[in-house]
C-alpha cells in the first residue's frame, strides 16, 4: 500500500514566496540566524512544507491522515507553541539560548526568505540535553517556488556547521517525509538508524507508515 502511494506522488505545490513574485536569483542564496521580521514568512512557509508529508500515505487516506498532522500544526502555532500564531514565538524559543538555533536561507536581489531550518542540542526538541553529543534538526522547510535550487542543501549545512562549532559529533533527525528522506540519505549522507509508528492503533498502523530516525556523523 505505502509502495502504491509513493507511486502516485506528484510535485506539491503551494503559495510563492512571502516578499516578491518575480523570478528569485539561484546564485545568490544565502544563510543567516532568523530575526524577528521574518517570523511570519517561516511561519508560512513551515505551514505550507507540512503538506508535503500526506505523501507518506497512499492517497486514498490522505485526507484522514493530513487531519492528525494538522492537529500537531494546530498546536505549534497556538498561543502555547513554539511557533505560535503568525510566527510570533520563534523568537522567544530559538534567539539567544545557547542550545538551539533557527537559521533561514534567502534568495535573490531582495533577499527573499525561502526556506528555515532549526538545529538542537539533543534529540528531544524541546527538552535541554546539553550533555548529548548529538544535534537534531526540526522546522526544516523550502518555499515550494524554490525547492531543487540548494535551499534544502545550504540549510542543512549551516546546522551541521553549527553543531560542529558547538563541539557535538552526530547530526540526528526524524521524518516519514520520503521527500524529505531521500534528500537527507542521498544529498546529505545520513542512513536510518531506528522507527516507530506515530499511532497505536494496528489498522492505523497499517495506513500509516513508520516515523525513521536518520543521524550522520559529523567528524
Amino acid at each position: 500500500m505505502r509502495q502504491f502511494g509513493l507511486w502516485l506522488v506528484k510535485q506539491s505545490r503551494g503559495r510563492g514566496p512571502c516578499v516578491t513574485k518575480g523570478p528569485l536569483m539561484t546564485s545568490n542564496v544565502t544563510v543567516r540566524a532568523l530575526a524577528a521580521h521574518d517570523a511570519a514568512c517561516v511561519s508560512r512557509i513551515w505551514v505550507q512544507g507540512l503538506d508535503q508529508s500526506k505523501l507518506a500515505v497512499a492517497w486514498v487516506f490522505r485526507r484522514w491522515f493530513m487531519r492528525k498532522m494538522n492537529g500537531m500544526r494546530d498546536a505549534a502555532l497556538a498561543n502555547t507553541g513554539d511557533v505560535g500564531p503568525n510566527g510570533c514565538n520563534l523568537i522567544t524559543t530559538y534567539d539567544g539560548k545557547p542550545d538551539r538555533r533557527m537559521f533561514v536561507a534567502c534568495m535573490g536581489p531582495a533577499q527573499t526568505v525561502v526556506g528555515c531550518c532549526a538545529v538542537k542540542i539533543g534529540m528531544d526538541e524541546t527538552k535541554a540535553q546539553d550533555d548529548s553529543d548529538t544535534c537534531s534538526i526540526w522546522r526544516m522547510s523550502v518555499d515550494a517556488t524554490a525547492r531543487g535550487r540548494g535551499v534544502a542543501t545550504k540549510l542543512v549545512t549551516a546546522c551541521e556547521d553549527w553543531s560542529r562549532a558547538a563541539g557535538r559529533h552526530k547530526m540526528g533527525l526524524y521524518t516519514i517525509n520520503p521527500v524529505a528522506a531521500d534528500f537527507y540519505v542521498k544529498r546529505m549522507g545520513y542512513h536510518t538508524t531506528d522507527h516507530f509508528h506515530p499511532v497505536n492503533n494496528r489498522v492505523a498502523k497499517w495506513i500509516v507508515p513508520p516515523v525513521y530516525k536518520y543521524e550522520k556523523s559529523l567528524s
